[in-house]
């Protein structure tokens, strides 16, 4: 999904890879996936039926109400931990974004992948739709639509298949013109609601709700160094300290954001999103002011408008938040990671 678009088309999808992600997973996933990397040679069908229906299957939520378990690099990419390691083949490096329809093999290759993280990880994908992103063949994306009380929203799952040399093992080295295929038992991933704006059924051009204009500051540094300032991250933690309890560590873990120019919810371990609905209400009518706050300094929990904010907040919205764990750890090479745990 292209940063900071406003428009999704989801309408190239496919429907076997719908299937699996809608259906149990269990041993007989697992043979499949070793199966399907043999099969369609080709591109995905175009299937304008698969958002209408999206609404209609039923959604597993296995897992949703327990303790969910994520970690962050030293990066702040975040990633899960498998119990058993994923095997991603080699794709094209290059594809022309003017093409709406995916390389020759590459929906076998996602019906694999779907197949495998389905088994491994199943409240990630779990009644997930896959669409095809010509702008970004290496990062899959899965959608759901997701109605809630006051509006429609919208849930993306995009899956980081970049591979990193130090954390993978290397089965097939890249060219010029296709990338390793290597084996990892670290899955990257962004998860996210996301509102929609006018949405009407069956449409397979879906638009953002974007509320957030601009998060542009400025620059800094000189010639060379010059490098530009957004308040981004300073919204993501105006947004998240809003609703998390007082006192509560989170770096670099932060359930609510401006992604998109949205006022978006990471959506690891959150079942819907009415705490986004919820958070949305909140913030919204003070938006204006709040941005420019931001603007003019850096967040800090002692801003005026933030505790003016956070006093109308109930405490009961930051509940799911209450056993939220952030522990730091150094790995085998000796770098920062977090360990998050809610």
């Amino acid at each position: 999904m292209s940063r900071n678009t406003s428009r999704i088309d989801i309408s190239c999808t496919d429907e076997e890879i719908a299937n699996i992600l809608h259906r149990s997973t269990g041993p007989a996933a697992g043979q499949r996936a070793g199966q399907a990397a043999s099969q369609m040679g080709g591109g995905a069908a175009n299937d304008q039926t698969i958002a209408g229906q999206a609404n209609n299957r039923p959604v597993p939520t296995a897992g949703l109400a327990g303790t969910h378990t994520c970690r962050y690099n030293q990066n702040e990419d975040q990633f899960l931990l498998l119990a058993e390691p994923i095997t991603v083949p080699s794709l094209p490096v290059h594809h022309d974004i003017e093409n709406p329809n995916p390389p020759q093999g590459y929906t076998a290759v996602i019906q694999t992948l779907a197949e495998r993280i389905a088994t491994l990880v199943p409240e990630l994908l779990s009644g997930m739709n896959w669409f095809f992103d010509p702008f970004s063949i290496h990062t899959p994306s899965f959608y759901r639509i997701v109605p809630s009380a006051d509006r429609v929203y919208l849930k993306v799952v995009l899956i980081d298949l970049a591979c990193r040399p130090l954390e993978s093992e290397i089965l097939e080295q890249g060219t010029n013109t296709h990338t390793h295929a290597y084996r990892t038992n670290r899955l990257y991933f962004e998860t996210d609601y996301y509102p929609l704006k006018d949405f009407e059924p069956g449409q397979n051009v879906l638009t953002l709700d974007q509320t957030i204009p601009f998060t542009w500051k400025g620059e800094s540094g000189q010639g060379y160094m010059l490098h530009g300032i957004w308040m981004d991250s300073d919204i993501n933690k105006f947004f998240s300290k809003l609703i998390l309890p007082e006192g509560k560590r989170n770096h670099p873990y932060y359930p609510f954001t401006c992604k998109q120019h949205c006022i978006s919810m990471n959506a690891w371990g959150i079942e819907n999103p009415d705490l986004l609905a919820r958070m949305t209400e909140l913030v919204r009518p003070r938006l204006d002011d709040i941005l420019e706050d931001l603007q003019n300094a850096a967040f800090s929990e002692l801003l005026p408008l933030y505790r003016e904010i956070k006093s109308t907040v109930p405490a009961e919205l930051g509940s799911r938040w209450n056993a939220l764990t952030v522990k730091p750890y150094l790995n085998e090479r000796e770098q920062k990671e977090y360990t998050v745990e809610f």
